[in-house]
C-alpha cells in the first residue's frame, strides 16, 4: 500500500470537506441574516395581502399568479407565527436552504470534486440565489424543485429504474403546486430517463402520464384563472419577434446576454460567458453529457412558451428572475467550466492560473457581494415610515391617492380607514377620478408612491395627474418610496 498516496488522498478529502462547510456556512448565514430588516416591496406585498386573508379560499382568490401550495404554506405559517416580514419570508428561506443543501449531492454526482466545489461556491454566495431565498415569492421553490427533479432523475439512473417510481411521481406532482416552471423541466427529465433506462420505459411512461394529468388538474382549477392579461401586455418585449430570422436572432442574442449578465452580475459577465461555454464543452466530452439536456431543454421549452405568448423568455427590466429555475444547472455548468479552465492552466502556466483566479475574484467585487447579500438593495422599497407619517398627520377631509404599484404595500401596512382613498388604476393615471364638486371639499391631498424609476418620473406623474391648482406642502423620501402632501389653491 502506498502510504504517501493514502495521506494525500486523505488530505484532499479533508480540504474538500472544509471548503464545502465554509461555503455552506456562508450560504446559510447570508440566507438567514436580516430576514425582516426590509419592507415588503410591491410583488412581495401582493403575496402578503393574500397570505394574511382569514381563509385559504380568500387567500387563493387574492393570490394572483402565486402557485397554490406555496401560497397555502405561507398562509399557514402566518396563521401559526404571525404576520411579520420574517415569518412571511420564512417559507422561501426553507426552500432556498433546501435547494442549496440538495445541490451539493447533485453536483458531486455529476462533477469531480473540484468542479462540484466551484459550482457549490457559486450557488452559496450568488447574490441572486441568496436574494430570492429570502424574498416573499415562489422563486426559491422554483430552484428547490429544479434541483430536486434532477436529483431524483440521477437517483433513478443509479437504481437502474428498479423501484422508487411512486415516490418520484408524487414529488413531481407536489412540486407542480409550488412551482409553475417545473413543467419546463419535466421534458428534460423524461427524455433522459427514457433514453438511458430502456428497461424501465413502461414505468417512465406511466409516471409522466400521471404527472401530466395532475398538471392538467392544477391548470384547470388554479392556473387558467391566474393568466393576467396585463402581464401578457407587460411581457410583450420578452416574446420572440417572428417578423424575420434576423430580428429573431438579434432578440435571442440580447436575451442570452441579459441572462448571463443577470446571474453572473454585469461586471463579471465576460467570465460568466467563458465558464459557461467551457462547461458546455466539458460536458459534451463527459460521460455525464446529459447535463446539457438538464440545462438546455428547460430553456428551449421556455422559449416555446414565449413563442406561444405564455411565459417571458429571459425578460427585460429584471424579468430574468422568472428564469431562476434554470440557475442550479447554470451554476453546475459554470462550475464545470471553472474546473476545466484551471485544470488546463495549472500544469502549464501556474502563474497565469493564479493571475486569472485573482482577476475573477476581483471581478466578483467581494466587498459589494458581501454587502448585497447581507443588506440587499435590489427591490428595496422602505414605505413603512411614510405610511406611519401619513397616519400620524391624516385628518378628516384629507384625500389619499395611492400610486398603482404602491397599492399592495399600502394595503398591507396601513390598518386605518380607507373611505378617503383613491387607488391608482395604472402607472399612467392622468386625473383624479372625482367630480369637481367633490374635489372642492378636499382640504389636503396625500400621494404615496413606491416602485418607481426616478423621483423625476414621480414629479412628472404628479404634474400630469394634478395639473394646476395644487401647491406642494410636504415631501418625504425613503429608499424606493415617496410621500407628498398638497393643498388646493383657493
Amino acid at each position: 500500500m502506498d502510504m504517501s498516496n493514502s495521506v494525500r488522498g486523505g488530505n484532499h478529502s479533508v480540504l474538500i470537506a472544509a471548503v464545502f462547510l465554509l461555503f455552506l456556512a456562508l450560504g446559510t448565514f447570508f440566507r438567514l441574516y436580516g430576514l425582516g430588516d426590509r419592507n415588503l416591496w410591491t410583488d412581495e406585498a401582493w403575496v402578503a395581502v393574500a397570505a394574511t386573508q382569514p381563509t385559504p379560499a380568500l387567500a387563493w382568490q387574492e393570490g394572483k399568479s402565486t402557485p397554490p401550495l406555496y401560497l397555502l404554506t405561507v398562509w399557514q405559517m402566518a396563521q401559526l407565527a404571525g404576520k411579520s416580514e420574517a415569518v412571511l419570508r420564512f417559507t422561501s428561506v426553507l426552500f432556498g436552504l433546501g435547494a442549496l443543501l440538495l445541490f451539493w449531492p447533485l453536483a458531486r454526482a455529476l462533477l469531480p470534486p473540484g468542479g462540484a466545489l466551484a459550482a457549490f461556491a457559486l450557488a452559496g454566495v450568488s447574490t441572486r440565489w441568496v436574494y430570492f431565498s429570502k424574498e416573499l415569492k415562489q422563486y426559491s421553490a422554483d430552484m428547490f424543485f429544479a434541483v430536486l427533479v434532477f436529483f431524483l432523475v440521477e437517483r433513478q439512473l443509479r437504481r437502474q429504474g428498479q423501484g422508487g417510481w411512486l415516490l418520484f411521481t408524487l414529488l413531481l406532482a407536489l412540486g407542480l403546486g409550488f412551482s409553475h416552471p417545473l413543467i419546463f423541466l419535466l421534458p428534460a427529465a423524461g427524455l433522459v430517463l427514457w433514453w438511458q433506462l430502456p428497461q424501465a420505459r413502461r414505468a417512465v411512461f406511466f409516471s409522466f402520464v400521471a404527472v401530466g394529468l395532475i398538471f392538467l388538474s392544477y391548470y384547470w382549477f388554479f392556473f387558467r384563472g391566474q393568466v393576467d392579461p396585463e402581464l401578457l401586455v407587460y411581457w410583450q418585449a420578452d416574446f420572440p419577434p417572428l417578423t424575420s430570422a434576423r430580428d429573431f436572432l438579434v432578440w435571442l442574442a440580447a436575451a442570452w446576454n441579459r441572462y448571463v449578465g443577470y446571474f453572473f452580475l454585469y461586471w463579471s459577465k465576460p467570465f460568466g460567458w467563458l465558464f459557461l461555454i467551457t462547461g458546455l464543452v466539458y460536458f459534451t466530452r463527459s460521460s455525464n453529457s446529459r447535463v446539457i439536456w438538464y440545462f438546455l431543454v428547460p430553456i428551449l421549452t421556455t422559449l416555446a412558451a414565449a413563442l406561444a405568448h405564455r411565459y417571458p423568455f429571459m425578460g427585460q427590466a429584471g424579468g430574468v428572475r422568472l428564469m431562476m429555475f434554470t440557475a442550479p444547472m447554470l451554476f453546475l455548468v459554470a462550475g464545470a467550466g471553472i474546473m476545466a479552465v484551471f485544470a488546463w492552466l495549472w500544469p502549464r502556466q501556474k502563474l497565469l492560473g493564479i493571475a486569472l483566479a485573482a482577476v475573477v475574484i476581483m471581478s466578483l467585487q467581494p466587498v459589494q457581494l458581501w454587502q448585497e447579500n447581507l443588506r440587499p438593495q435590489m427591490n428595496r422599497e422602505e414605505i413603512v415610515p411614510l405610511v406611519r407619517e401619513l397616519e400620524s398627520q391624516y385628518r378628516p377631509g384629507d384625500l389619499i391617492y395611492v400610486y398603482y404599484f404602491a397599492i399592495d404595500p399600502f394595503k398591507f401596512y396601513h390598518q386605518g380607514l380607507r373611505e378617503q382613498v383613491i387607488w391608482g388604476q395604472s402607472c399612467h393615471d392622468n386625473c383624479l377620478p372625482l367630480p369637481p364638486e367633490d374635489l372642492k371639499q378636499v382640504d389636503r391631498l396625500w400621494l404615496i408612491f413606491s416602485h418607481f424609476e426616478t423621483l423625476e418620473d414621480v414629479d412628472r406623474f404628479i404634474e400630469n395627474l394634478l395639473g394646476e391648482g395644487w401647491t406642494r406642502h410636504l415631501a418625504r423620501y425613503e429608499t424606493g418610496a415617496a410621500l407628498f402632501c398638497y393643498y388646493q389653491n383657493r
